[in-house]
């Protein structure tokens, strides 16, 4: 028995020298102990990466965000398009304020501003022949006036009272005052009355008179005509003779 545990002595003793020669990364222990550590830096290596997953996603912006950019970039496109017209006003301002002229139909030129010969006064707009029966009758409040007989013809396109352009184109003086129309009575009033209010077409004539009141019955009277270019009155007149 001795002799045994003798040989298992030994034995032990050779094993646990063995074991003390093996190199240390090669001992159970070391190995452990390396997989071990391993198998922790895998773990905190998951634990972080999920951890740096869910920070990222927090942080990532929304789609909400991202349709809201594009309507702050059209707005300040906006504003660039409204700042356009003070550019053009400090450029020509002229165009801002001035407006363009309206253009006006052209005039048809006049051929005859007015012309009298042989007791006929003729112009582009109207003729009028003035007759030799001039005659001194009594107005309506019984003064004396002066009764002149005429035809005159409208030239223009649109109807026209004789009395008015009568008025306008031809004038009376009797010692340098101009005679004002008058009313008549009697056969003369349908005559004078007709010449004031009635209308004459384009290209027709009418046999008219006008009556003016004079201050003096022995006077000689002037007629004037106008030159309807220059609006003055013509250099040719028309004395007539009251005695």
């Amino acid at each position: 028995m001795k002799r045994q545990n003798g040989n298992n002595r030994s034995r032990m003793t050779r094993e646990a020298l063995r074991r003390k020669r093996v190199p240390y990364y090669q001992k159970k222990s070391f190995i452990i102990s390396i997989v071990s550590l391993v198998i922790i830096l895998i773990g905190i290596f998951v634990i972080w990466k999920a951890n740096s997953s869910k920070d990222t996603h927090s942080t990532q912006p929304s789609h909400k965000i991202e349709k809201v950019k594009p309507k702050k970039t059209e707005k300040k496109k906006v504003t660039k398009k409204a700042n356009k017209p003070k550019t053009v006003k400090k450029e020509n301002p002229a165009q801002q304020v001035t407006k363009e002229p309206e253009k006006k139909p052209a005039t048809v030129k006049i051929q005859n501003a007015g012309s009298y010969n042989d007791l006929t006064y003729d112009s582009d707009w109207y003729t009028f022949k003035i007759s030799n029966e001039v005659k001194l009758i009594k107005d309506s409040n019984g003064d004396a006036a002066l009764l002149v007989k005429y035809n005159y013809t409208n030239k223009t396109k649109s109807a026209e009272v004789p009395q008015k352009v009568q008025s306008n184109a031809i004038m009376l003086k009797q010692d340098g005052q101009q005679l004002s129309a008058v009313t008549a009575t009697g056969d003369n009033a349908a005559l004078i009355d007709s010449s004031n209010n009635g209308l004459v077409q384009p290209e027709k004539n009418f046999d008219g008179a006008l009556l003016v009141k004079v201050n003096s019955t022995t006077s000689e009277v002037t007629m004037y005509f106008k030159n309807i270019e220059t609006n003055n009155w013509l250099d040719s007149t028309q004395p007539l003779k009251l005695d």
